[in-house]
This record gives C-alpha cells, sequence and structure tokens, in this order.
C-alpha cells in the first residue's frame, strides 16, 4: 500500500486515523514510518479540536489544498452555519485519483472541487482562508511536493493561510515526497498544546 498516494486521496487526516488503530502493528510501523509520522490515538480527538479551531476562525470559506475528507467531515458535524468548502486538486493528479476524491466527498455539504490552475470565485481575504496540512517536524512545516506547488500556486491570496499539522514530531525527520515550507506563508499555525 502506498500511504502518500493514499494520503493525497483522502487526505492526511483521514489516513492518520486509520493508522492510528493499527499503529500497534510492526509490519505497519515498518512500512508507514518510512514515509510519514506516525499518529497516535490522539488524532482523532485532535481532528475534532482542529474543525472546532477552524470554525472559530469565522471565515465563510475554507479552501483545502488537500482533499482532508475526515477534517472537512468534522467540520461540518461540529457547525449548523452552511459554509462553503473548496478542495484544491493538482492538475497533474491522474483521472481516476480525481473520481475517487469526488465519491469521497462527505455528502451534504456545499464542497467544491476546483483544479489548479483555477481559482475560486468570491473567494477574498474577508471571507475565505487557505487550509494548508502537513507535518511539523522540530517546528518546520513539512508538506507533500504538490501540495508545495499548490502554495506557490495561489501564492497570490492575501488572505489568512493556516497550516495544520496533523503531527508534531520534535525531530527534524524529513520523509521523501516532502519539502518544508516557508513558515512567512503562514499567517497561523494549530499547535497541538492549544
Amino acid at each position: 500500500m502506498d500511504l502518500q498516494k493514499t494520503a493525497r486521496e483522502i487526505g492526511l487526516f483521514e489516513t492518520a486515523i486509520n493508522l492510528a488503530k493499527v499503529n500497534t502493528s510492526p509490519a505497519v510501523i515498518q512500512q508507514a514510518g518510512t514515509t510519514m509520522p506516525i499518529p497516535d490515538e490522539s488524532i482523532t480527538a485532535d481532528t475534532q479540536r482542529i474543525a472546532a479551531w477552524l470554525l472559530d476562525l469565522n471565515k465563510e470559506k475554507y479552501m483545502f489544498l488537500s482533499p482532508e475528507i475526515a477534517l472537512i467531515d468534522e467540520m461540518a458535524r461540529q457547525t449548523k452555519r452552511t459554509r462553503e468548502i473548496i478542495i484544491t486538486l493538482p492538475c497533474d493528479l491522474e483521472a481516476d485519483a480525481k473520481e475517487r476524491i469526488r465519491n469521497n466527498l462527505p455528502r451534504g455539504l456545499d464542497i467544491a472541487i476546483l483544479e489548479e490552475p483555477y481559482f475560486p470565485h468570491s473567494f477574498f481575504p474577508g471571507n475565505g482562508m487557505m487550509v494548508i496540512c502537513g507535518y511539523s517536524a522540530g517546528g518546520r512545516a513539512m508538506v507533500f511536493s504538490d501540495t508545495y506547488r499548490l502554495i506557490e500556486h495561489y501564492s497570490g491570496f492575501l488572505g489568512k493561510k493556516a497550516f495544520i499539522p496533523f503531527m508534531e514530531t520534535n525531530s527534524a525527520v524529513r520523509y521523501d515526497g516532502w519539502l518544508e515550507m516557508n513558515q512567512q506563508r503562514i499567517n497561523v499555525t494549530w499547535r497541538n498544546e492549544l
């Protein structure tokens, strides 16, 4: 199983929640531990707290640079107010992967799929924010290479850009396929101790 490919299709949080259920298996630790940090059982509670934190930022539109299915679903559970969710897909993502993402979207939400290089309509600093997910390694923001490219592509957006690590590690480990994001591109960062 290619965990990075899976994470690109269902999001880091959904992948992490599924990994946490089997994180005591030596085979899983050996395979997953080479491609991404292994989350612990608190990832489900963290996802709930992160969703509440994002909603407290009080935006009408949230543009995710990865398909964070679990986080989006949790945001929907916690609010009755309608908010628009935009999931941006890289232009080089395979057609079958795009179709699987569309089929896995939570139902009953206003979710739009936006393919790079397009920019969402009526998405302004006052009503929207960009949500970037990855992991934190010794205080460094690490993201997938395609997420990094999307950050560069949408760098002209002057509104809030939130970095949400699914996992925070004290070591500066960099896994293959991940790049360090410039911290100056981030306005707000979720911290686990909040």
